[in-house]
């Protein structure tokens, strides 16, 4: 493997060969000329076969050069070429350099000034084009003083010494600026060469960012699938455990394990909002709402995890109206408030919307353990965790990293200012629009709630009013894992539903397709034996002849089957899911779309 010097090397020896190889090719025309020219200026002052010997040999000599440039060939042998170049050069000089000896016999002294014009010419014009490498320019210009030495020294009693004087001074300064030029050359071609060097290793270095980062999604959506498919087993069996037939300790145990498991779903669904993100499948939406509305529905998510704590909360807004995203500022906000919840262990928490300069401002202050100088820059990146605060964290380390690519998205800004031991408040600027408040008679800053709960008790909640047609509840589920679609059939049937169960076999589901007369809604797994789960919803949509409903649940949540999902308008339910969820889903979307 080649070391960077010699890399460098070689590219300058290319680069030397390319610029002498244009310069020669471009003055081509020139060298024809230039003969030409002298049949009027020494035609007639010599002999006349001395002239047309020299003549005759020179058209020779530009031939062959022609024909020596021509075979130069930048795709082989490099020193082949600089052999090549090094000859053609040499010949034609050779030629004029022979002049000396042959037009300038009787020493006249116009002769011999005109000829050294045309000989200092030919030497700067050369120098231009050739002092890049000295092997070549060499080659140049010793075929041409040589022949002017003889000369002199064979007329050294009648020749004008100021002009041959003059002629060794010029080919000094046409060498010592040769050799500047040269140098000036070299040192410019070798900074293109580092900075090539250094575009190439950014773009490798980006290339290999991207590489990472696709990598990286495919492990998280792999892991996430691998993961996920167990955790939705054990959300369905604990749903089926009857808790009124069991001992208070066994009991208590079963709740503990709840409330682990539903702290992994939170971790899960962390995963999710990630490869949605990846994906970029995410919508931004300009709908209008309401700023107090806003904020009761963030509260009503927290009550549980706040009074758990004993916190102290205070949502505050003034009521105005809001153009933009909701949904996207709710996730702002949850995350938001989560990571004070995560790191404040007394004290208080302040959540306000505010309207700056027409445009919504969203603050989240709290009094926890702070973030110093070091860290503030680095807690937006992904899993990354605060060191000196990492036995108060209980999640994956992303919910900064998620606010940070909606802000991105929805062109927004976050400020951070915190202190250590005193607490930090994120303040994000957004560029969605405000309007006056809708009761103009009081325009006061009210307080929305201020550690007001209401107690959640999730095992005696009444279950959801059936909102669905009582003619549109024959239902397909396709599941591979026997279990889960046994435990599937038995909760929809129970709610009422006709349930079809398929195990994911293609010739299962034809048989059984058979049969049916009625299908309003299908549920499938992802992942099944042989197939996957939207070419079974094809394949339904297909013998029914219409875009029936339909549901993938899966654990897979790369960010090609978030956007395949979308294109075939199949919704997607994330594992790990609880049943009551998936009827709840089910429930809301057919009283939506059946008003």
């Amino acid at each position: 493997m080649k070391t960077a010097d010699k890399k460098q090397e070689d590219y300058v020896a290319v680069e030397k060969l390319n610029y002498m190889y244009s310069f020669a090719k471009s003055s081509t025309i020139a060298t024809i000329l230039a003969p030409i020219i002298s049949i009027p200026l020494y035609n007639s002052s010599i002999d006349a076969w001395r002239f047309y010997s020299w003549f005759i040999a020179m058209a020779i000599i530009v031939a062959i050069r022609m024909y020596i440039i021509y075979t130069v060939d930048l795709t082989k042998d490099i020193n082949r070429n600089f052999a090549l170049l090094n000859w053609a050069v040499g010949l034609t000089t050779f030629a004029w350099g022979v002049g000396w000896l042959i037009l300038i016999q009787e020493n006249t002294l116009l002769n011999y000034l005109i000829y050294e014009i045309i000989s200092l010419t030919v030497l700067f014009v050369g120098m231009v084009g050739y002092c890049v490498n000295w092997k070549t320019f060499f080659s140049f210009v010793l075929p041409l003083k040589l022949p002017e030495v003889i000369f002199v020294y064979i007329n050294f009693e009648t020749i004008v010494w100021p002009v041959a004087a003059g002629s060794l001074v010029a080919l000094y300064l046409a060498l010592k600026m040769a050799t500047l030029f040269s140098k000036s050359w070299e040192k410019s071609i070798s900074l293109r060469f580092l900075n090539d060097s250094l575009v190439n290793q950014l773009i490798d270095e980006k290339n290999a960012s991207i590489a990472a980062n696709i990598a990286k999604s495919e492990f998280i959506a792999t892991a996430s699938h691998d993961l996920r498919q167990p955790m939705q087993a054990i959300n369905i069996y604990l749903e089926l455990i009857n808790f009124k037939n069991l001992e208070a300790a066994t009991k208590s145990t079963i709740q503990k394990i709840k409330a682990s498991v539903e702290q992994l779903n939170k971790m899960f669904n962390t995963l999710l909002d990630i490869s949605k993100l990846d994906a970029e499948s995410v919508t931004v939406k300009n709908e209008s709402f309401l700023s107090e509305t806003f904020l009761k529905e963030i509260q009503e998510l927290f009550q549980a995890q706040i009074a758990n704590k004993n916190l102290n909360i205070e949502f505050k807004s003034t009521n105005f109206s809001i153009l933009g995203d909701k949904f996207l500022l709710q996730q702002i906000l949850i995350n938001l408030i989560s990571n004070a919840i995560q790191y404040t262990s007394r004290g208080c928490i302040n959540v306000a919307l505010l309207s700056e300069n027409n445009y919504l401002t969203l603050e989240v202050k709290d009094t926890g353990c702070g973030i110093s100088i070091e860290d503030q820059s680095l807690i937006f990146k992904e899993f990354y965790r605060v060191s000196s605060s990492r036995s108060m964290h209980d999640g994956l380390g992303l919910g900064l990293t998620i606010v940070n690519r909606i802000l991105k998205i929805i062109k927004a800004e976050v400020l951070l200012e915190s202190q250590i031991g005193k607490g930090s408040r994120f303040k994000v600027i957004t560029s969605y629009a405000t309007t006056a408040p809708l009761n103009p008679n009081n325009l006061e800053e009210s307080i929305i709630s201020k550690n007001v709960f209401v107690p959640i008790d999730n095992h005696n909640k009444v279950d959801q009013p059936n909102l669905m047609n009582e003619n549109s509840r024959h239902i397909a589920v396709i599941e591979d894992d026997l279990s889960l679609l046994a435990a599937y059939t038995e909760f929809f049937t129970n709610k009422g539903f006709v349930v079809y169960p398929f195990n994911g076999s293609m010739s299962q589901l034809q048989e059984g397709l058979l049969n049916i007369t009625q299908l309003d809604f299908v549920i499938s797994d992802y992942r099944l034996e042989t197939e996957t789960g939207d070419q079974i919803i094809q394949k339904i949509r297909e013998e029914f002849n219409s875009h029936i409903p339909a549901l993938i649940l899966t654990a897979d949540t790369s960010p090609q089957h978030i956007k395949l999902f979308k294109k075939l308008k199949i919704e997607v339910l994330y594992k790990p899911i609880t049943t009551t969820e998936i009827y709840k889903f089910i429930n809301e979307f057919f009283y939506i779309n059946m008003k």
